[in-house]
């Protein structure tokens, strides 16, 4: 019994997929393919429609049944580009597909290859057409086409239409819906995205497009190598920035052991009077005022916004550079700063000091970039 009713379950489940498969099989029949060899392209139509290509046979029932001659049809083909039209089985509205080349589209070669922004701009000019009521940018079959729709006067009938625009392989193809009289109902609409999601290539060549110009690419050669070049500037400085403090730390202890060995200081290494303090004699610094603080040429013990400025001037006594002046010392506490204050203060002074030190960076790039050979 259990295995009895094991081999109707998997009966009923082959009938489920055979069924499937020929729904599939039947709905894959009612389009038909039409191929265009000199385009290298294919686009599919319902069986049940009447096509005309520009391969249509003179004697093909599709030009009696819709009362077309054939020799003015295949005209108006030629001198407007269409390749295939196809009327629904009630002869209420037609598709067209039309394919031209020109230096823009060539050009352009495929949409998917131009900027957001260059289609940006192709998608107003479309909108700002007189009789395009609406447009948007979307993709059918993972290619991207301009989808517009709007109405427009034809021998004194209102000519509704919907359009797919794309540039494929240089070529710019509109897909074309038009009905007269009445406003396209959204069946009908999907007969132009059916069409749109059938269109075949045999290839799609994808370039790089106009995005990738050799201006762009010197452009950032340059870039990269002025970068490369600030970089190597940067190390050469950090480098002699350290090699010079390097040398300062050994000349000072050989500084402190000629004083430990009691011998005199080289008078290049004194410091004097007005290399110290930048004033001339006595009677100058006592009649310097507070706002001088800023000309000082002395050395800054301590600088923050948050715990003031502290500064010394040599005397001698307590720091001997071999100077025998005063021995002075002074502070400008800082203001209490709590909360928003605090902080801005503390930023400032570390944009000031980025500042200071991006001048020094280009002082010293137009020192190597123009210096002067001796």
């Amino acid at each position: 019994m259990l295995h009895f009713k094991l081999a109707q379950r998997i009966v009923s489940l082959i009938a489920a997929m055979v069924m499937i498969f020929a729904f599939a099989l039947q709905t894959a029949a009612l389009d038909e393919k039409y191929r265009f060899d000199e385009l290298k392209m294919a686009v599919s139509v319902p069986r049940d429609y009447y096509v005309i290509t520009r391969d249509s046979d003179r004697n093909d029932d599709a030009f009696k049944a819709l009362n077309l001659g054939y020799d003015e049809t295949m005209i108006a083909f030629r001198n407007s580009d269409i390749w295939l039209r196809a009327y629904d089985p009630d002869q209420i509205f037609w598709l067209s597909v039309i394919v031209t080349t020109t230096d823009e589209s060539k050009t352009i070669n495929n949409y998917s290859d131009i900027s957001a922004s260059d289609r940006k701009d192709i998608l107003e000019n479309i909108k700002n057409e007189a009789t395009v009521n609406s447009a948007v940018e979307v993709k059918h079959n993972n290619n991207i086409f301009f989808d517009s729709s709007g109405k427009t006067e034809s021998s004194g009938r209102k000519l509704y239409f919907e359009q797919s625009n794309t540039v494929i392989n240089g070529m710019q193809i509109d897909l074309v819906l038009q009905k007269y009289d009445e406003e396209i109902n959204p069946s009908e609409s999907k007969a132009l995205t059916n069409m749109a999601n059938s269109l075949e290539f045999d290839n799609i060549k994808r370039t790089t497009g106009p995005i990738f110009e050799w201006w762009r690419l010197l452009l950032w050669v340059a870039i990269l190598a002025g970068l490369a070049f600030a970089l190597s500037i940067l190390y050469r400085q950090r480098n002699a920035a350290n090699r010079r403090k390097l040398q300062e730390r050994r000349h000072k202890r050989e500084i402190e052991q000629v004083k430990k060995e009691g011998k005199p200081i080289p008078e290049e290494d004194r410091v004097t009077f007005d290399e110290a303090l930048g004033y001339e004699d006595d009677e100058q610094f006592e009649s310097r005022s507070l706002t001088d603080l800023d000309t000082y040429n002395i050395k800054v013990a301590q600088k923050d916004p948050n715990h003031g400025v502290s500064y010394f001037e040599d005397s001698g006594d307590s720091i001997d550079d071999g100077t025998d002046y005063f021995d002075t010392y002074f502070s400008e506490p800082a203001e209490t700063r709590k909360g928003f204050a605090r902080f801005f203060g503390t930023v400032g002074t570390y944009i000031k000091l980025g500042f200071k030190r991006l001048g020094y960076f280009f002082t010293n790039l137009k020192r190597k970039l123009f210096k002067k050979k001796k």
